[in-house]
């Protein structure tokens, strides 16, 4: 099949009403998608949700003017927390993915970044809150048989260390990372209300640089903890982490220094930042209840009927796997072969790296919005795949403006290859589609290249349909 289009527009060229096209026997013809985005105009894709998670986000928005980008990405990083490492996606071969998100939040002071999150958060937090008054009480039981004299504790049936199994981390070691991911198998999150604090602090307890380790959990690798005191390494065989806090536009600089996009730590993030993040004024709607108590109960159900099983010997979790539909497969495989292109066309650029990396969120949200559909099946839907192509689309327009922010334009040129540099050059301040294109041609760079090269968020701005203007900046 010939792909000559670009994921940016998503394949079903998401409209600015959000409208999601539904009808899912449409023949999928990848070469009349509309290839023209405004990353002013990247709205949420919230139509993409179930009923019950879409009809929450705007309730939400309407009584406590939570913007539907931050609810709705909250909301996927909950049920990713939810899911854990109960289900993963075979995506081909030994290939298999889990569903967890790095997410951050972005917005001006009292753009209401915090309530949402927290909001999404709070059934798990509910539910952390039960076991460790349980844990509390067998450890209470459990400290008095440690101090039985030995007579009595012959005669009492023995009682073992309890174990905790908590899942929300907001304050913590190193070693207390490693210890709840140990005992919680089903994975944890991170939750952070000042992101900023969490990324700066992440070597507080260490010597060495702890954003490997956020590295290889992201991509869910193995990890064996050694430490002095301890003769048993703790051996971490399925880590399943999930991260998601705010940031105010201004400290993305200090957040995200040069040294964490050298060594891919941004490039595994999913921005929310919408373009308007005023404080807004309240009002005298209340939330509907009904909806937010079936947001809760789909996850704390989920969890009920989803245990972590793990093989004793081999320590290998016991996951459900999902499969591609036939459907679901081929527009997988065509929207990737098309990010291959973006790649292609961005090499040796952090916006390359960015760009690649949505192959793993593509199936991690493929496999999110699944299961929030329907988790009574062992197949990825082709419903999801293009709902998961949306956001996709939403989130990586937010990662190139995330981009523009931190990075320095100048050194962003300079890195371009010869051909697109001159071509840069020799663009006029503001040039048609139709002038790129001709001196394209001239700097022996083909027209699709062109295409794409004016969209991008760091050089050009769009101000309207086949008109850009150059971002110069001193």
């Amino acid at each position: 099949m010939n792909n000559t289009s670009n994921p940016f527009s998503s394949f079903d060229a998401q409209s600015k009403d959000t409208k999601f096209k539904t009808n899912l026997n449409e023949p999928i013809d990848f070469n009349t998608i509309e290839n023209e985005v405004n990353v002013d105009d990247n709205i949420f894709p919230t139509d993409v949700f179930p009923t019950i998670f879409k009809d929450l986000i705007f309730d939400l928005k309407k009584s406590l003017n939570f913007p539907t980008d931050y609810t709705g990405t909250a909301i996927l990083t909950a049920i990713a927390a939810t899911i854990g490492t109960t289900a993963k996606v075979k995506v081909k071969g030994s290939w298999y993915e889990y569903a967890s998100l790095y997410s951050v939040i972005v917005g001006n002071a009292g753009a209401n970044k915090t309530h949402p999150v927290n909001q999404m958060f709070n059934i798990l937090r509910d539910i952390d809150k039960l076991a460790i008054n349980k844990y509390a009480n067998d450890y209470s039981e459990y400290e008095e048989y440690l101090n039985l004299d030995k007579k009595t504790k012959l005669l009492t049936p023995k009682i073992n260390k309890p174990i905790l199994i908590k899942s929300i981390l907001t304050n913590f070691t190193p070693e207390i990372l490693y210890q709840r991911l140990n005992d919680n198998q089903r994975g944890c999150t991170v939750l952070s209300d000042e992101l900023t604090t969490f990324l700066e602090g992440m070597n507080n307890y260490s010597k060495g640089d702890q954003t490997s380790v956020y590295l290889s959990m992201w991509s869910h690798q193995p990890t064996s903890i050694d430490r002095v005191g301890n003769p048993i390494p703790l051996f971490i065989k399925n880590p399943f982490l999930n991260i998601i806090g705010s940031l105010q536009p201004r400290m993305l600089k200090q957040s995200f220094p040069i040294h964490k996009m050298n060594n891919g730590f941004l490039q595994r993030f999913l921005f929310a930042f919408p373009s308007d993040t005023n404080k807004e004024p309240i009002n005298d709607n209340e939330v509907n209840s009904e909806l937010l108590n079936n947001y809760n109960s789909f996850i704390s159900n989920y969890i009920k009927e989803h245990p972590v099983n793990t093989n004793f010997e081999t320590g290998v979790i016991d996951s459900k796997i999902y499969y591609w539909s036939n459907e679901a497969k081929e527009y997988f495989y065509n929207w990737q072969k098309q990010n291959c292109d973006l790649v292609n066309n961005n090499q040796n650029s952090v916006k390359a790296e960015i760009i690649t990396k949505f192959d793993n969120h593509f199936v991690r949200l493929a496999l999110i919005l699944q299961v929030m559909e329907n988790y009574n099946t062992y197949e990825i839907s082709l419903k999801a795949v293009k709902s998961a192509s949306e956001l996709c689309n939403y989130f990586m327009n937010n990662a190139f403006k995330i981009l523009a922010i931190i990075q320095d334009q100048k050194t962003y040129i300079d890195a371009l290859p010869l051909n697109k540099k001159t071509l840069y050059n020799e663009l006029p301040i503001t040039f048609t589609t139709e002038t790129a294109i001709s001196i394209g041609a001239k700097c022996n760079v083909l027209e699709r290249t062109v295409k794409d090269f004016i969209k991008d968020v760091l050089l050009f701005s769009k101000l309207k349909h086949g008109n850009y203007k150059k971002i110069i900046k001193n």
